[in-house]
């Protein structure tokens, strides 16, 4: 028995994201248990389809196991969503792999990019670029470059390398001694919204044919051609409540969500005053040191209460979302250090931290199911039976 971890969002499930177990399995993995974020995911959007939904979708593919990266990870930054995904695989006690996807698959470089980034003469090189007005990804790149050169500081540019290089670190800093696994990405990159023909289409062009109505079923996996329907999450549907929640915050409370440093939680103050959209509001924030991502991911964050202290450390808790018979094998065989739920019963005795965390992400399933229309009862994470 060799299990790989893999960690991803399937936002939706893909063609891709079967090719990429199918190398999984290739490389010598019997199980493989995939950590899926939940119902919010990385680019402070909700997902476009419920996270039973894309776990079920998985399972049906290839994954035998999915389990959820919870709310304050699956929305943070590329550090702490991997942090977080690697503490969850790191937790099972029986994960030999770790694979990923990745823009460039060549491991050594990989590893020696995820070394520096965690060295102190990166960190020195950072400190003294921090007062550039530019973002931090183009300092990083700057900071990079004298350390390895640019060829290699020009992999961080792909969103898929970033990733897989704090996977890596995420592994390398908490002592895990996972095997890597990197698997090339094939098709159209990570942004490409409209399917070229070049392999696989991306996410991104996926999400915009089931919105816009024209789903092409050719685009996904046989097995999952019927998932994808018109009833679909649409978080513009909830402008109005995400206005109102944030007219509601002190400049005191804006401080508290992840990623705000330098007096970030002025200017936002100031623009949720102003604003009448929410893309109105993350226009009049948006710097050229401040991405979108970074302010749509802290927007988010507002809305739904994630405060920077949540996602501390890695999650409290193992939650299944989906599982078939050889993800049954992995759980027997599991020597976790953390709570594996999956039963309601169970997920109801969580207490201290992880009874917190759970609670946060049920109020921000609760939400999310509003995003849908005709919108959706509360009480999901309840009432969905895994086995």
């Amino acid at each position: 028995m060799k299990t790989a971890a893999v960690v991803a969002e399937y936002n939706p499930f893909h063609s891709g994201h079967k090719y990429q177990l199918e190398k999984t399995r290739a490389a010598g993995a019997t199980h493989v248990v995939a950590v899926m974020s939940g119902n919010f995911v990385q680019r402070g959007e909700a997902a476009i389809y419920d996270k039973y939904l894309r776990a079920s979708a998985a399972v049906k593919c290839g994954a035998d196991l999915v389990v959820e990266l919870p709310l304050p990870w699956a929305t943070g930054t590329a550090q702490t969503f991997a942090r977080g995904a690697v503490g969850l695989a790191k937790a099972f006690g029986n994960v030999d792999m770790l694979s990923f996807g990745c823009e460039n698959s060549d491991l050594p470089v990989l590893e020696k990019l995820a070394d520096t980034l965690y060295s102190e003469e990166y960190e020195n090189i950072i400190s003294s670029l921090l007062s550039q007005n530019k973002t931090f990804a183009s300092i990083r790149q700057s900071a990079v470059e004298a350390l390895c050169g640019a060829d290699i500081a020009k992999l961080l540019e792909k969103p898929n390398n970033i990733l897989a290089v704090e996977y890596i670190a995420a592994a390398k800093n908490t002592g895990c001694n996972f095997e890597f696994n990197a698997v090339s990405r094939v098709g159209d990159g990570y942004n490409e919204n409209i399917y070229s023909g070049n392999g696989f289409a991306s996410a991104t062009a996926l999400r915009e044919t089931i919105r816009n109505n024209c789903f092409d079923s050719s685009l996904v996996p046989e097995e999952v051609s019927g998932f994808y329907t018109d009833e679909f999450s649409d978080f513009s549907r909830l402008d109005l409540a995400v206005l109102s929640k944030l007219r509601t915050l002190s400049v005191e409370e804006i401080a508290l969500a992840p990623d705000i440093s330098e007096g970030l939680e002025n200017r936002i103050y100031s623009a949720i005053r102003e604003a009448v959209s929410v893309e109105d509001l993350l226009e009049k924030i948006k710097t050229k040191r401040y991405t979108a991502a970074r302010i749509r991911r802290i927007v988010l964050s507002l809305f739904l209460g994630v405060k920077a202290q949540d996602s501390v450390g890695t999650p409290p808790y193992i939650r299944i979302l989906a599982c078939n018979e050889k993800g049954k094998e992995i759980l027997n065989s599991a020597r976790p250090e953390l709570p594996v739920v999956g039963r309601a019963s169970q997920l109801k005795e969580l207490d201290g931290r992880a009874g917190e965390i759970f609670s946060l992400e049920c109020k921000a399933d609760d939400i999310y199911a509003l995003s849908f229309a005709p919108a959706r009862e509360c009480g999901a994470y309840y009432k969905t039976k895994i086995f």
